[in-house]
């Protein structure tokens, strides 16, 4: 017979809960010091000067706008798993609206790209969100496999 784990899947749930809550908190608490942030970190007589920060913000607040709307979507779709509701369609659908919105990002960054100076640091915000927006499609494609198969296992006698 087995010992019980001491780290199980409720606490990872709720772990990830507090480290989502914490980064929506972060994100939202950034939102007005965004453009104070990018005037601070401005460097006059580079590519980073006054007209970057102008070009730069839309693109950003808009990242920053998707990046909470999926930490929001997260936040309940683990609220599901920690009540042991991994598998249903409610989950799926979230997890392709958080897809969305990492192509949301990736559709930003590129906007920033195409009107910034410095391309090559949305450039790779293009491609790190491309990336992970494909990840997340790929895991939402799992987990409705997953759970077409449940209710199928579900209907069996």
């Amino acid at each position: 017979m087995s010992k019980p784990s001491f780290w199980d899947v409720t606490k990872s749930a709720t772990l990830s809960i507090v480290v989502t809550w914490v980064g929506l908190v972060l994100a939202a608490l950034s939102i007005p010091f965004l453009v104070p942030i990018l005037k601070r970190a401005r460097i006059p007589g580079t590519a980073f000067d006054d007209s970057f920060v102008v070009r730069a913000v839309g693109p950003l607040y808009a990242c920053l706008a998707f990046g909470i709307a999926a930490l929001i979507i997260l936040l309940l779709t683990l609220l599901d798993i920690r009540r042991g509701e991994v598998f249903t369609a409610a989950n799926v659908r979230r997890l392709r609206l958080i897809s969305y919105c990492g192509f949301g990002i990736m559709l930003a960054c590129a906007v920033g790209a195409v009107v910034t100076v410095p391309r090559l640091i949305f450039v790779f915000l293009v491609l790190v969100a491309g990336f992970l927006s494909l990840l997340m499609r790929t895991i939402k494609n799992v987990i409705d496999t997953a759970r077409m198969l449940k209710e199928e296992a579900d209907y069996t006698i």
